[in-house]
């Protein structure tokens, strides 16, 4: 079970303690329980977890703790890609890391043998000072290792032919060589200014029925990130469906004008 949020080591040590002894009185009383990654529900069926292809997926890709802990996150995000499959255009995701998300993607839904084509986009060097401030560089630099990753994810999708793996600071790098239809967009960028100058780009990319996935959206955090996007959205005639996993979702509808 992963906890975090106040930074004080004693009071982490009884939320843990406390989430222990729910679980506890939980499984005695024979009930469901999930507390992982801040996201506690109770009494809930949870029956993504009897999905016998998403949990090898998930298995096979994840390599930490902080990995396994995002098992809901995970579900939610392969339940967008799959979704996606039935709608036309490609995949794309912006911001990659060491390609676990996708990881998991590419062999829960056996991309290999898809006509869609799924690009990953990254500095695969942390946040540019350009496109993030600097609380969120101080967030996520410092905690990421970031030698050798790019090599890592290259060779993680070498035997995918339609996986493109791109280097490059977004959104710059989205200037060219980005699909025009857009099945499914995946955020991942923990920087507000880069997420808000990407959805400019590749927003109206994003076919009628397409899906776009925000990672941090829902996260406290992250609240410049949220009301960032919330405004872009809200300016586009949609509104952000903030899940429990801290995710936030977005099915675009297009207007009979066309917006």
């Amino acid at each position: 079970m992963a906890l975090y949020g106040p930074h004080d080591e004693a009071k982490i040590k009884r939320l843990y303690e406390l989430a222990v002894e729910i679980q506890e009185i939980f499984r005695e009383a024979d009930l469901s329980s999930y507390i992982s990654d801040n996201l506690l529900a109770l009494g809930r069926n949870i029956s993504f977890v009897h999905d016998e292809p998403f949990r090898q997926a998930f298995e096979d890709n994840a390599q930490s703790a902080d990995d396994t802990a995002k098992f809901w996150r995970l579900h939610t995000y392969c339940w967008t890609g799959r979704s996606a499959l039935d709608v036309p255009g490609d995949f794309v995701e912006l911001g990659v890391y060491k390609g676990f998300y996708s990881g998991v993607l590419v062999d829960y839904l056996e991309f290999a043998g898809s006509s869609k084509q799924l690009y990953l986009v990254d500095s695969f060097a942390g946040l540019a000072e350009a496109w993030s401030d600097p609380d969120e560089r101080d967030n996520i630099n410092p905690f990421y290792d970031w030698n050798g990753t790019y090599e890592q994810v290259l060779r993680r999708f070498a035997a995918y032919d339609n996986v493109h793996v791109i280097k490059g600071i977004v959104p710059e790098v989205l200037a060219e060589g980005m699909p025009e239809q857009i099945a499914f967009l995946h955020l991942d960028l923990n920087a507000a200014k880069a997420e808000r100058a990407a959805i400019e780009l590749l927003g109206p990319r994003v076919v009628d029925g397409g899906i776009v996935l925000m990672d941090d959206y829902g996260r406290i955090e992250h609240r410049q990130l949220c009301e960032t996007l919330d405004a872009w959205w809200r300016d586009h005639d949609h509104r952000v469906l903030e899940l429990p996993t801290g995710q936030g979702m977005v099915i675009r509808r297009t207007r009979p004008d066309g917006r």
